[in-house]
């Protein structure tokens, strides 16, 4: 039988407990994400979706409940270096070409320097930045620099990407074409994901598995599979099925806001 990726079990997140300002983020989150899956995460703003995948990524630590990845606890699998992540901004040192941030991984690593930039220079083509390796980010769209994020998180071959937003800051035909190009690089490189969302249609087009979380306290509220053929492209937003998945998400989001509680804002 094959391990989970990731297994949640009865995780809560409280921050600032006992005090008069602590708000309750979390609570009651069982989730097991098995290898390959793609899972996005949507929810209302400030239900937790953030600070779930920051969980999972051993950022920080859960006040109740257990996070596993890989089998063994999220600090040890970040120790490991099973994860790669990718953030809305793409945290790209600006002093270093495109080709050094993305071996910056492997060179923390030790691996010799001729290793590394085959290495890297494999995922640059992958992410279709090959003829920019010498240009610096300041010279890139916004776009391609995500493609330099996502090329640096898959340097280590993790097992597993977490991605909070990667697109938010992209306009919306960028936005489809990163979707596009994420989708490929997925199929590719066989990597399991958790995405972190506010778009519904952008979730649709890119998971396997859609979590729709309820308003703070932050709860899963429906698990809804996504049956559509792959690979995926243009035609996959024409699908009967396409409009299906994304009619049932929208209306399990309206029932969300009947979740929500008052208190302080938490950040997403």
């Amino acid at each position: 039988m094959t391990q989970p990726v990731v297994n949640l079990n009865q995780v809560g997140m409280t921050f600032n407990a006992g005090r008069p300002n602590q708000t309750v983020a979390l609570e009651d989150i069982c989730l097991t994400i098995e290898p390959g899956e793609f899972v996005s995460l949507i929810g209302p703003s400030g239900c937790g979706k953030s600070t779930l995948l920051r969980l999972v990524g051993d950022l920080i630590r859960p006040t109740a409940g257990e996070v596993q990845v890989n089998g063994k606890s999220a600090h040890q699998a970040r120790l490991d270096q099973d994860y790669g992540m990718v953030f809305q901004a793409p945290v790209l040192f600006e002093w270093r070409s495109i080709l050094n941030n993305v071996m910056l991984p492997l060179e923390l690593r030790g691996m010799r320097r001729d290793e590394r930039r085959q290495r890297a220079a494999e995922l640059i083509k992958l992410v279709e930045l090959k003829g920019f390796e010498h240009h610096y980010p300041w010279q890139l769209s916004g776009g391609m620099q995500q493609r330099a994020a996502i090329a640096r998180a898959l340097a280590i071959q993790p097992k597993l990407l977490l991605m909070d937003e990667p697109f938010g800051a992209l306009d919306e035909m960028t936005r489809e074409r990163m979707n596009l190009e994420l989708h490929k690089i997925w199929r590719e490189t066989e990597t399991t994901v958790i995405f972190v969302t506010h778009s519904i249609a952008e979730a649709v087009f890119l998971s396997t598995r859609i979590v729709v979380m309820s308003a703070r306290p932050g709860q899963l509220l429906r698990q809804i599979d996504v049956p559509l053929t792959l690979p995926r492209g243009e035609h996959t937003r024409e699908e009967t099925a396409y409009f299906q998945v994304e009619t049932e998400v929208r209306e399990w989001l309206r029932k969300a806001k009947g979740y929500e509680t008052h208190g302080v804002e938490v950040s997403e």
